[in-house]
Order: structure tokens, then C-alpha cells, then sequence
């Protein structure tokens, strides 16, 4: 087991002894906290939250770019707070378990930046899939796994017991996938490649999506028609032979027929009789009205 000397706790032009085996792994921890706390003070400001939110190309690009360093800073206080916990089951240096407790505090910030900012690039067009949150998912359960072994450790040297570091409650990450999965139905096969308990968490967060949008169709107050002004005259005779409008025959390319067809082409629009068009995939249709937004999803076998 390797041991941890005070000089681990110093900077490393404070380090003044001829190179020690220890001196190895005190560079590896005192590295591994510089990139994640460089992780973490990098994080989106609002400005630029809103900014990725209007999909603005560079914006988006430099958010994903810092979604993955936010995410290896969750590793990274993971792998810190597991290795000075190994060190001090047998070093009494009282400024170990300081660091152990930076560690549980620097991967809570990473935490909460990575999802705020994951949340914003769920929102921009193109900006975020349910591959670029699995490597989250997976450092969210490494880091459950460590937290789960490390309460059951027995005191360190000198009698000391570790702090607990919680995980945030609700599960990060599982509210972003579960719009993003709402915003696109094809993206639900995409949930059985993760984790068995991170798909279900998802899948029960998209049916309360479902289950709130239906409720606020329902609760929608009805619109009371604007009657004219009474009037003395008797109202002209109605017209007759007179045809309601047509849909149009046009299909726009915006909205979700644009996320759709951003993706992979149909096999076939069609205009269908009731004045949708049918966006025709190999899993499924995709019926749209003329200014894009999605209707329904159909079985193409029923």
C-alpha cells in the first residue's frame, strides 16, 4: 500500500527533498486536482448558457468540448478521494483528510456545472445526445460505487471516520436525457445502451413529461368567442355555397419535420387526406401538419 507524505500537501516548487517513491503519486494527486479544479472554474457563465441555448455554432462547440472535461473532473474527485483514503488508513499527516474533503467539494461543483450546462446544450439544435451524457451516467455511478464502499471503511489512522460526499438528489443527467428523448422519439432506442437503472429513471421521467402535457392540454381554459356589438340591423343573410379552407399543400421544412429530416431522409412524404403529411421511416411514420410540428407517431405496419 503506498503511503502519502506531507510534502503531497505542499506546492510542487515546495518541494525541496531529492525525488522520493512517494513523490510519484503526490504529483499524480496534486495533477489530477489542478485539471479538475481548471474543469470547474472554466464552467458556462449564464451569458454563454444562453448563448448555446440559441444554438449559436461556436457557442455549442465550445460547450460540448467543456461537458467532457467537466465529466472527467467527476472521475477525478472520485480517483482522489479513493486513493487519500487508501493513504490514510495508516498516515495520521492531519491535512489528508482536507484533501479528501476538497476532493467530495470539487466533484460536487463538477457535478452540478456539468449538468446546467448539458441542460443548455439540450436545448440548442443539434447540441447534445444520449451518447454525450453516457460517459456522465458512468461517472455518476463510479462515483456512487466509491461513496457506497468508502462509509463501510473502518476509521483511518488516529481514529478518524470520512465524511460522507452525497450525490445530488435528483440524479443529474436524467431530466436533460428525458426531454431530449420528448424532443426526439428516435432517440429512445438510444436509452438501452446505458445503465438498466439509469433507462428506467429516464423512461419514468419522460412519462411524467408525457403525463404534464396532457394535463395542461386539459386545464387549458376554453376561449369564449367574441360575440359583435348588438345592433338594430338585421344581420346580412349567410353565404352560401361557401367552402372551409383548404390545408395547405406545402410542407414547411421547420420545426420537428427540420429536426427530422436533419437526421436521416424518409423514405417517402406523403400528403395525406387529412391535410397531414407523412414522414415515412423504416421504424416508424412521423405524421407532421404543414408548418412542421410533429402530430403523432405511427406504427407503419398498423
Amino acid at each position: 500500500m503506498h503511503r502519502l507524505p506531507f510534502a503531497l500537501l505542499l506546492a510542487a516548487g515546495c518541494i525541496h527533498n531529492s525525488p522520493r517513491p512517494d513523490d510519484g503519486l503526490a504529483r499524480a494527486i496534486s495533477q489530477q486536482e489542478r485539471w479538475a479544479q481548471d474543469a470547474v472554474a472554466g464552467r458556462a457563465n449564464r451569458t454563454q448558457l444562453d448563448a448555446i441555448r440559441a444554438s449559436d455554432y461556436q457557442a455549442v462547440g465550445r460547450g460540448r468540448s467543456e461537458l467532457k472535461r467537466l465529466m472527467q473532473a467527476i472521475d477525478r474527485g472520485t480517483w482522489i478521494r479513493n486513493t487519500t483514503a487508501e493513504v490514510m488508513s495508516d498516515d495520521p499527516d492531519p491535512r489528508l483528510p482536507a484533501l479528501f474533503d476538497r476532493a467530495g467539494r470539487l466533484r460536487s461543483d463538477a457535478i452540478q456545472g456539468a449538468d446546467e450546462l448539458a441542460s443548455a446544450l439540450g436545448e440548442a439544435r443539434g447540441g447534445l445526445s444520449i451518447g454525450d451524457l453516457r460517459p456522465g451516467f458512468e461517472a455518476l455511478r463510479k462515483a456512487q460505487a466509491s461513496e457506497d464502499r468508502l462509509v463501510r471503511l473502518p476509521p483511518r489512522a488516529g481514529g478518524l471516520r470520512l465524511l460522507p460526499a452525497p450525490l445530488p438528489v435528483p440524479r443529474p443527467f436524467i431530466v436533460v436525457a428525458a426531454r431530449l428523448v420528448a424532443a426526439n422519439p428516435e432517440l429512445t432506442r438510444e436509452l438501452d445502451r446505458l445503465p438498466p437503472d439509469d433507462a428506467a429513471q429516464i423512461r419514468a421521467r419522460l412519462a411524467d413529461l408525457d403525463r404534464g402535457r396532457e394535463e395542461q392540454k386539459h386545464a387549458a381554459p376554453a376561449v369564449a368567442p367574441v360575440l359583435p356589438p348588438a345592433t338594430s340591423e338585421e344581420p346580412p343573410p349567410p353565404g352560401e355555397g361557401i367552402e372551409a379552407e383548404a390545408p395547405s399543400p406545402t410542407l414547411k421544412i421547420a420545426n420537428d419535420a427540420a429536426a427530422l429530416l436533419a437526421k436521416r431522409a424518409p423514405r417517402s412524404i406523403t400528403l395525406r387526406e387529412d391535410g397531414l403529411f407523412d414522414l415515412s421511416y423504416d421504424d416508424a411514420d412521423y405524421l407532421v401538419d404543414p408548418s412542421g410540428k410533429l402530430i403523432r407517431k405511427e406504427n407503419p405496419q398498423k
